[in-house]
């Protein structure tokens, strides 16, 4: 949207009465929540090529990056860290979005599930 036209939806608004600015903000926070999840069902669709170039690129880092969290976009590091904060801000400051996040384990590490 150009900025001229979001300056000129602003101003219009100011002349609306306080239930119709009530009623245009609900109707904008609808249209966002619906853009987010439309946005959420695409990122968390992944196909099975997709998927096997992770697990390739994992199983081929395995060592490399064990211990750490990992944030890829397809099968591309895009961040790293101690921590998956510290991976997915990485991967913001490379410009991805939505990656996809996950803690690598060593090979050789025994994961304790509990009693």
């Amino acid at each position: 949207m150009s900025a001229e036209l979001l300056k000129t939806i602003k101003q219009q608004s100011e002349e609306l009465t306080p239930q119709e600015k009530s009623q245009l903000a609900h109707h904008l926070l609808e249209q966002v929540k619906e853009q987010e999840q439309t946005q959420a069902v695409r990122t968390n669709h992944v196909d099975e090529g997709t998927r096997q170039r992770r697990l390739e690129w994992l199983k081929a880092h395995r060592e490399e990056y064990a211990g750490q969290y990992v944030a890829l976009d397809g099968d591309v590091l895009v961040g790293h860290g101690a921590t998956i904060g510290e991976a997915h801000k990485q991967a913001k400051k490379n410009g991805v979005q939505g990656p996809f996040l996950v803690r690598v384990t060593s090979e050789n590490e025994v994961l304790f599930a509990g009693w």
